[in-house]
């Protein structure tokens, strides 16, 4: 693979699975306990029973659950810093899940004199060697487990497309104009209901897009998208909520392809793409091919 397919393949759309505190502990625990019984049954790195101070058994699972923590905080300060998770990638995933290793690894070593009665637990050897066998175990993560997920995903999305067949025009509401209220102030938005491609959530602002007179034109307006899409739903039925940051008119779609993430789309007479969350999919296929 050259080194050009390596990075595009590395910016293929990931989905982000450590939003909800809840699944991201049950995801934890599990990948914990099954660090456990690898090193339990298989024993893959060689050891001298003469330096511990406690049991194999408790050492084993010192190591196979100190990451618990700091994954978790790991994340933690993740979510709190990310704005977009449909910007995450393959790479950015694999990168993160390598600075935890890196992190389990150095507080490894850190610990050894906690564990081992050798006298050279602070030498750089040691050092090196825990660092690269926290590596190794996560190895199998990086470059197996992830890239079969992210097929898999692909796949799944792509089949789920043929269930797709185009909606038919709303005419009746293609030639209203709405006037968009803002719920705390009396600011309105004449919107023409046949110009409007989608809006995104901009912090406490709505990005509204709209193409007229040939070109694209963005408006940022004071209204939340649920108001927005409960407003616009009034007078059109081809309104639908793709994503949580993202609301589109399904008239304007040109085209869909799947993900991992979900579905990407692109809008007529533009090159501008809107994603649709996988927990969203089988209401967008229900809501793209209602007559």
């Amino acid at each position: 693979m050259k080194l050009a397919q390596i990075k595009n393949y590395l910016k293929e759309p990931y989905p982000y699975y450590y939003e909800k505190s809840d699944r991201l502990l049950l995801l934890l625990l599990f990948i914990s306990i099954l660090s456990f019984l690898f090193s339990y049954f298989f024993e893959p790195f060689v050891v001298n029973v003469n330096e511990h101070k406690i049991s194999y058994f408790w050492i084993l699972l010192i190591h196979a659950f100190t990451p618990f923590p700091i994954a978790y905080l790991y994340f933690i300060l993740l979510n709190n810093s990310k704005k977009d998770t449909e910007i995450w990638t393959l790479g950015k995933e694999i990168f993160h899940l390598s600075m935890i290793l890196l992190v389990i690894g150095i507080t490894s070593f850190l610990i050894r004199d906690l564990i081992y009665t050798n006298p050279d637990n602070w030498s750089f050897k040691y050092f090196w060697e825990e660092i690269r066998n926290t590596f190794l175990i996560g190895i199998l993560l990086l470059v197996v487990v992830l890239p079969i997920n992210l097929e898999r995903l692909i796949n799944k999305h792509k089949a789920s497309l043929k269930e797709i067949t185009p909606i038919n025009f709303d005419s009746t509401s293609h030639n209203l104009i709405i006037s968009i209220k803002n719920s705390m102030s009396e600011d309105c938005f004449e919107l023409k209901i046949k110009d409007f491609l989608f809006a995104k959530v901009e912090s406490n602002y709505t990005e509204v897009y709209t193409f007229s007179t040939n070109k694209i034109h963005k408006t940022l307006i004071r209204v939340t998208l649920k108001d927005l899409e409960e407003q616009l739903k009034l007078v059109s039925h081809n309104i639908f909520k793709t994503h949580r940051s993202y609301l589109v008119n399904l008239n304007k779609i040109n085209s869909i392809s799947g993900n991992a993430q979900g579905y990407e789309l692109v809008l007529k007479n533009s090159s501008l793409k809107v994603p649709v969350s996988r927990s969203n999919i089988t209401k967008f296929n229900t809501a793209y091919s209602k007559v």
